[in-house]
């Protein structure tokens, strides 16, 4: 898609390589550098009743939604959203 139609958000800067829970890689394909990112990041604690979670982006898939980019900053920054059956939300960093 050409630029001008809003679908890139980037450039978004990368941290880690594919040894580290950010996975991210370079590679070159077909003759043209290619990468690649987890888009969906979960972390748990066996010892709560939670799970701790990014998306890349947002919910929704559709551009002129406004969930589409929603919750690209905090998967750029590392936080997560607490996503449990009890009541309290909470976003954390690790």
């Amino acid at each position: 898609m050409p630029g001008f139609c809003g679908f890139d958000q980037g450039p978004v800067t990368a941290i880690g390589n594919r040894a580290t829970i950010h996975q991210g890689q370079l590679y070159r394909s077909a003759s043209r550098m290619t990468s690649f990112l987890p888009s969906f990041r979960l972390v748990t604690d066996m010892g709560q009743k939670a799970v701790f979670t990014n998306l890349a982006g947002g919910p929704s898939d559709r551009r002129f939604s406004k969930w589409y980019c929603s919750d690209l900053e905090n998967w750029i920054e590392g936080e997560y959203k607490r996503v449990s059956a009890e009541p309290d939300q909470e976003k954390v960093a690790f």
